[in-house]
């Protein structure tokens, strides 16, 4: 008798140990979920809107969708917040707050990101690859603009659009 429920005990107990455990979402803190979507909790709860956490704003989303679930934080993208105010976000979800370049050599980088100093909002946005050097997107007027041999910009002709690297999700 005493055999069979120590044995009882020995199964029960390896079959305990065996369930995976849940991992839970912290109460405070930032947390990555295994598809790579990045939280900012806290209280339990992840934060939404435009936020300020450890000195770095960040933006959680309020409605979810395939791309970003909801309280996710942008990443790698820009977010519009009224007209003429665009911020970039990293691949850490933290907002940009200084101009951001390319290298293309060791001695050889190029302008990305043009973010104004008054308000850390996106004043242009660069082409960097071989192709599109010498153009530009500005958030102002929300159009390609191209440089002449001269140095002068000028603006395309045609309807304003916004690319598609803009988080447009609520």
């Amino acid at each position: 008798m005493k055999k069979k429920t120590m044995l009882l005990m020995m199964v029960l107990l390896i079959v305990l140990c065996a369930v995976p455990v849940a991992a839970s979402a912290p109460r405070n803190g930032r947390y990555t979920d295994r598809a790579g979507h990045i939280f900012i909790y806290k209280n339990g709860r992840p934060r939404t809107g435009y936020f300020k956490w450890r000195g770095s704003w960040y933006y959680g989303h309020r409605t979810g969708s395939a791309e970003y679930p909801r309280g996710s934080v942008t990443v790698g993208q820009m977010r519009i917040k009224s007209p003429g105010r665009w911020y970039a976000y990293d691949e850490q979800g933290r907002r940009i707050g200084r101009d951001q370049y390319v290298r293309k050599s060791r001695t050889r980088k190029i302008l990305e990101l043009d973010i104004r100093s008054r308000n850390r909002t996106v004043r242009y946005i660069y082409g960097t690859s071989r192709h599109t050097i010498g153009t530009r997107y500005s958030t102002a007027l929300m159009r390609m603009q191209w440089q002449d041999g001269g140095g002068r910009w000028h603006t395309y002709e045609g309807m304003q659009w916004v690319p598609d690297y803009v988080d447009l999700q609520p």
